[in-house]
């Protein structure tokens, strides 16, 4: 039980440092919205489920923009490849 507790804290700021990453990838990829297009999001993810047409398309145009595949891209170097073993 010793070399476990001793691993831990060291573990927790791991853990701590990749949540750090996430968010300030997220936040830069937010900022990249204008005001408009911010507060139109909000008001979309509020509404729920039931959304018009017009929302599903203004949530497209601002998810697209949101470039979230790169986000993604920026952040596996940071949190990994879990589960893909590689042949050798």
């Amino acid at each position: 039980m010793k070399g476990y507790e001793a691993v831990m804290p060291r573990l927790r700021a791991i853990q701590w440092m990749i949540l750090l990453d996430v968010a300030l990838v997220a936040r830069e990829h937010w900022a990249r919205l204008e005001g408009s297009e911010q507060r139109r999001l909000r008001q979309i993810l509020r509404s729920g489920r039931h959304m018009s047409a017009r929302d599903r398309a203004d949530l497209r145009r601002i998810v697209a923009k949101l470039e979230l595949l790169d986000a993604g891209r920026e952040l596996v170097p940071i949190i990994g490849r879990r589960g893909k073993k590689r042949r050798s």
